[in-house]
């Protein structure tokens, strides 16, 4: 069965929302080591938006290209 190329478009966009979120998804937990330093020390209490909104907009793309409509 050909799939539609539609599907594929979105396909490629869901998986660019997922890379584009998984670094602070990672990063969050590996910041509590002592070798790697933690969001809070990079971007600071205020800055913590930045990370938070490129995660939270990549898990948007992701969910509009993952949709089944």
């Amino acid at each position: 069965m050909a799939r539609n190329p539609a599907f594929r478009w979105r396909r490629m966009l869901g998986l660019l929302g997922v890379v584009a979120a998984l670094p602070f998804f990672v990063w969050l937990p590996l910041g509590l080591l002592d070798p790697i330093p933690s969001m809070v020390d990079i971007f600071g209490v205020p800055g913590l938006r930045i990370p938070a909104s490129v995660a939270i907009g990549g898990l948007l793309v992701a969910a509009i290209g993952f949709h089944q409509s």
